[in-house]
């Protein structure tokens, strides 16, 4: 353990990506090796590979089947319409579906966004849990963190109990690591900014992307970044 070195340089993510968990998890030591590609995502007309778009969706709980057998879970429609919308948005710019990732904490969620897809006629798109997603990367994903409750139920002083009842284990420092760890190009966090502000790592994490100029409210605004007509010219000449 004396001897124990840490590998501080990552060939994953952009530089934008990373700069969150380095500061968050490892003391700012974890630096980037990758050469910077064009962002896609738009937030209030600024490119940038990261963004995070406000939904006050309705939480609701589900009971779904998993290997492990019967168990509750959650999901939020307002959410899971928002990143399929982005997600079709991301192919239309020319991403392949088979790059894209949508990730969530809740099975009933991926079953969800799954319906959603299935209905857009959409194919390829993965879609799963945070923590299946370890050890994976994709050059998009979205994330939808499902919690959420009306504004004027959010507690002023929130107590430790009340948080973790309104955000149960999406405060999980581990599940938040690896969720926004896993892109490579282009990442995009949907949730409800005025209740993740509760958690004290989830501040942080809004803070720094309100200084970046990429918090958006309301998630309806992101957009992304249209191919070029030279990049159309050359993928109709490959055809």
């Amino acid at each position: 353990m004396e001897e124990a070195l840490l590998l501080d340089t990552q060939y994953r993510m952009q530089e934008d990506i990373c700069a969150f968990p380095s500061k968050e998890f490892y003391k700012g030591k974890l630096k980037t090796g990758t050469s910077p590609k064009p962002s896609l995502f738009l937030s209030k007309s600024k490119k940038t590979c990261i963004v995070f778009g406000h939904v006050e969706g309705k939480e609701k709980s589900l009971v779904v089947r998993t290997e492990r057998g019967n168990e509750n879970s959650k999901a939020n429609v307002e959410e899971a319409k928002e990143v399929v919308r982005i997600a079709i948005l991301l192919t239309e710019a020319g991403i392949n579906t088979k790059d894209i990732a949508i990730l969530t904490p809740y099975n009933a969620q991926v079953a969800s966004i799954n319906e959603l897809l299935f209905e857009k006629g959409m194919r390829d798109i993965t879609v799963n849990t945070i923590m299946r997603s370890q050890g994976s990367e994709w050059k998009y994903v979205i994330m939808s963190t499902v919690r959420s409750c009306p504004e004027p139920e959010i507690e002023k002083q929130p107590t430790k109990s009340w948080i973790m009842k309104q955000l149960g284990f999406i405060m999980d420092p581990h599940q938040v690591n690896v969720g926004i760890t896993r892109a490579q190009e282009g990442l995009c966090i949907i949730g409800n900014e005025s209740l993740l502000r509760c958690s004290a790592l989830w501040r942080g994490l809004l803070d720094h992307y309100k200084e970046k100029g990429c918090v958006v409210n309301p998630a309806r605004n992101i957009q992304v970044q249209k191919p070029t007509r030279s990049l159309r010219m050359k993928k109709t000449a490959r055809r």
